[in-house]
């Protein structure tokens, strides 16, 4: 199966890129995908696999596969084990995530490349917009994951991380097509199927009900999400513009604006500036609650008394005439 036109890489023909590669499916497509796009006169890919060990002899086996694949495809290949953390305070999916992703930025930095490629595909990004609809999500958190983004790497100071996602468009199935066509092998990942995992009860049994109603709804929700982005991207770089305006003043540790300005916005930008205020202090805060917001916006519309704690580290409050969030370890006694 020859897919629809690749997307445009979102850097110079000369970047080098590292490829996150599971050994499954979507992560082998993408790998493929790479290396049959860039042509040879270019600098190459550069493979990357975690092994959690969480499977046994078949995390052995997954890696075992890239590392063939990458031999075979001529591509240098790097490679993380790791083991579960007895105590954590996190799921084992955030862990997971945490320890991908910085080795990722580890991997990237080594190679001077200019990011990383992950495998998400359409029913994945629809899965996540599905997820944060019923976590309550704003239309930040609608627009689901991002083609290209730049993600910050614990533990900090540490250089941000970007991150392309090039199969967004792509179904799984025209992935599992592809790579069929291809005559590339991949592994499959039993717990993918197993109920146990918020993300597999979203995947297995709600999309299927609600595809009752609607038998293309993961590339509907799809479209929502890519809608909500550009406007949200608008909205964004139009907030950015109008930081003079509001005598916006950073350091690391304070975040802070003139209340007098403030008063002028109206209610979606003053929530929209509260929120960007916190994510410029802490990137984390991008999973600031509805009612953390809400909260904090009461306390800068003079309504409720603070500083107040707004979680991730922080605290918001109103000194005379300046707004201001800042990390609460700077705070006095």
């Amino acid at each position: 199966m020859k897919l629809r036109l690749f997307p445009t890489e979102p850097f110079s023909a000369s970047s080098k890129i590292v490829v996150g590669v599971s050994g499954g499916l979507d992560s082998v497509a993408l790998l493929s995908l790479l290396r049959e796009h860039r042509s040879q006169s270019r600098p190459g890919l550069v493979v990357a696999h975690v092994n959690y060990g969480l499977r046994g002899k078949h995390s052995i086996s997954d890696e075992k596969l890239v590392k063939r694949l990458s031999r075979e495809w001529g591509l240098p290949c790097r490679v993380l084990r790791v083991k579960i953390p007895k105590k954590s305070g996190q799921s084992l999916q955030e862990w997971a995530r945490e320890i991908r992703y910085w080795f990722f930025a580890s991997v990237v930095r080594r190679e001077k490349a200019w990011g990383v490629a992950v495998a998400h595909h359409l029913e994945d990004q629809a899965e996540t917009i599905l997820d944060r609809l019923l976590r309550g999500a704003g239309p930040r958190g609608l627009s689901g994951l991002r083609s290209v983004q730049e993600l910050s790497i614990l533990p900090r100071p540490r250089p941000s991380l970007k991150i392309w996602r090039p199969l967004l468009s792509y179904s799984k199935e025209e992935l599992r097509e592809y790579l069929l066509g291809k005559k590339v092998l991949w592994r499959e990942d039993a717990s993918n199927e197993k109920l146990l995992y918020r993300r597999n009860q979203i995947r297995h049994q709600i999309i299927p009900f609600l595809s009752k109603w609607n038998s293309d709804l993961s590339r509907k929700l799809a479209q929502m999400g890519e809608i909500l982005a550009s406007e949200d991207g608008w909205l964004e770089n139009w907030v950015d513009g109008i930081s003079l305006q509001l005598e916006e003043k950073r350091t690391l540790h304070k975040y802070s604006l003139s209340l007098k300005k403030f008063k002028k916005l109206s209610l979606p930008i003053q929530r929209r500036v509260i929120r960007r205020g916190a994510e410029i202090l802490e990137p984390r805060a991008r999973g600031l609650s509805f009612e953390r917001l809400e909260e904090a916006l009461e306390v800068w519309r003079l309504q409720r008394k603070g500083p107040r704690d707004l979680g991730f580290g922080l605290s918001i409050g109103v000194n005379k005439q300046e707004l201001f969030i800042r990390k609460s370890g700077s705070l006095s006694p």
